[in-house]
């Protein structure tokens, strides 16, 4: 033992032995099956952690880190069957305590004989079975507990000398025999609603069944179940068992409370969000030192060990969440770091910014969002990159059939020969239809590139990803487009007509603002 972790053994030595603590330093061993590092580690898992697990717990840990070791420990030592959810931000550990820590902690005392964890995909469990393995293979493990490699000891399951199973799976591979010998007396869940399954109706009901069906029948008795994950949508899995009366739960935010002084903070994004200023991040931290005081007044965060000082450019806990909110948007901010989704009748866009001048000549591209038929809107979006963002010249919403569509294309390129291609969308329009486009322009000596593309992914999630852009002031539209923006302003997830958002998203990818498509050639003339 190195004196940085004798160090670290005397502080919780201190903690939980004030008055004895010398003496159990000079009578008995630090390191081996006797000794104090392997005591102490079974009555912290927070101390466990960092004297075993150094490589994956490298920083101090916040309240709600200690309280979730402590929460846990006490559900596996009790002699009851729990049922506990922990609902964290993301980047904050939850996923390194519920799926390394405590498995390792359980494995390497034997506080459990079977323990099995399930994610969305085999990968993913299958990474924490490897940070696992590495942890049971290390000299301070090997040096306390022996040599605990087993006879089988893959990629999805081991057994311990001590003859404790730990195993992983995904639940979508299936799950119906991973028995062993005994059933596993600890399971525990992490996202298990990963990406493709909050997308997918299909894959949330198959979750819900697989849940009800099987996952809940791997146990027994005394199974232990632990649920780990983010709040992803209101009607969630996880939404439901932190619902449920049979199951306690442990719930944080990354914001405690909020400033406040907001108006001091919305005098910061405007500063923050002008795109026209290449200098606005540096000077909209300037702003917030010289107002520092006041902008924190009311301010808590969860973990302010999440942001070190000494690695950042811009201090502060509570200005990089402010970065982060920024950077990727309301929607996610609140999913990801609040554990508040968005119900599906939420505004997503609710802050339209507006320029006062259109630059001359800049190239731009034209977006089109064929109309579906005679009640359907067809959507024109206009627009040319600028810096870092997007300058709408013009939006269009038209309930017009396919030929007056692209009389109305031609129209636009009369008005603006600066438009130097057009995005069509050929799910309806089909290559017919682009063809003719093609030799209209063509004839007309007003020949332009012209780029079909085809959507496959989810409409609405290709749409939310423009969230923190238009909120965050890097598009700015123009005030006349008055029935374009109304569309924009009144998108939500189930809105009636959502051809404007769409036409839009489309410009912004071809822009190479928002990369959601398939990759495609970058314009030369950008």
């Amino acid at each position: 033992m190195d004196e940085q972790q004798k160090r670290l053994l005397i502080v919780y030595l201190k903690r939980y032995y004030p008055n004895t603590y010398r003496q159990l330093l000079t009578e008995h061993p630090l390191t081996g099956p006797e000794g104090l590092r392997r005591v102490m580690g079974e009555k912290s898992i927070e101390y466990f952690s960092r004297a075993y697990l150094s490589d994956q717990f490298n920083r101090e840990f916040g309240d709600y880190a200690v309280e979730i070791f402590d929460t846990l420990k006490q559900r596996i030592e009790s002699k009851a069957q729990e049922k506990q959810a922990v609902v964290a931000p993301r980047e904050h550990g939850k996923s390194t305590i519920g799926s390394c820590a405590i498995p390792t902690w359980a494995a390497v005392y034997q506080k459990k004989r079977f323990i099995l964890f399930i994610s969305a995909n085999a990968d993913t469990s299958a990474n924490f079975l490897a940070k696992i393995k590495k942890a049971l293979e290390s000299p301070a493990i090997v040096e306390d507990f022996g040599k605990l490699k087993g006879d089988i000891w893959n990629a999805d399951e081991i057994n311990l000398s001590t003859s404790v199973w730990v195993a992983c799976t995904g639940w979508k591979s299936g799950l119906r025999g991973m028995n062993k010998d005994v059933r596993p007396d600890l399971i525990i869940l992490d996202d298990l609603e990963d990406k493709s399954v909050i997308e997918s109706e299909a894959l949330r009901k198959k979750l819900d069944m697989a849940f009800k069906d099987e996952i809940g029948r791997l146990g027994y008795y005394k199974t232990d179940f632990f649920y780990i994950g983010t709040l992803l949508a209101e009607d969630s899995l996880l939404s439901s068992v932190i619902k449920d009366p049979s199951w306690r739960t442990l719930f944080y935010q990354c914001v405690k409370s909020f400033p406040e002084r907001e108006d001091l903070w919305d005098a910061w994004r405007k500063i923050y969000r002008d795109i026209s200023n290449d200098n606005r991040f540096d000077d909209a931290y300037q702003f917030y030192l010289e107002n520092k005081e006041e902008m924190l007044r009311g301010a808590e965060v969860l973990w302010s060990g999440r942001y070190p000082e000494d690695e950042l450019k811009y201090k502060g806990a509570y200005y990089n969440i402010m970065i982060n909110r920024e950077t990727w948007g309301e929607s996610s901010f609140f999913q990801e770091d609040q554990n508040e989704p968005r119900k599906s009748g939420d505004m997503i866009f609710t802050n339209l910014s507006y320029w006062n001048e259109f630059p001359d000549r800049l190239p731009m591209v034209m977006a089109v969002d064929p109309s579906e038929g005679k009640n359907d809107f067809a959507s024109f979006s206009i627009g040319a990159k600028y810096k870092d963002g997007c300058l709408l010249r013009e939006g269009h919403i038209l309930k017009i059939d396919h030929s007056k569509m692209i009389d109305f294309i031609i129209s636009k390129i009369r008005e603006f020969p600066n438009i130097v291609e057009i995005v069509i969308e050929e799910n309806l329009f089909k290559q017919m239809g682009t063809d003719l486009l093609k030799q209209r322009l063509m004839r007309l000596g007003l020949a332009r590139r012209i780029i079909g593309v085809k959507n496959t992914k989810n409409k609405h999630l290709r749409i939310m990803v423009m969230e923190p852009y238009i909120n965050g002031g890097r598009i700015l539209f123009n005030k006349n487009s008055v029935a374009y923006n109304k569309q924009i302003e009144d998108y939500h997830y189930k809105a009636k007509h959502d051809d404007a958002p769409d036409s839009l998203e489309m410009l912004l990818n071809r822009l190479q603002i928002i990369k959601n498509r398939r990759p495609t050639k970058k314009p030369k003339h950008w």
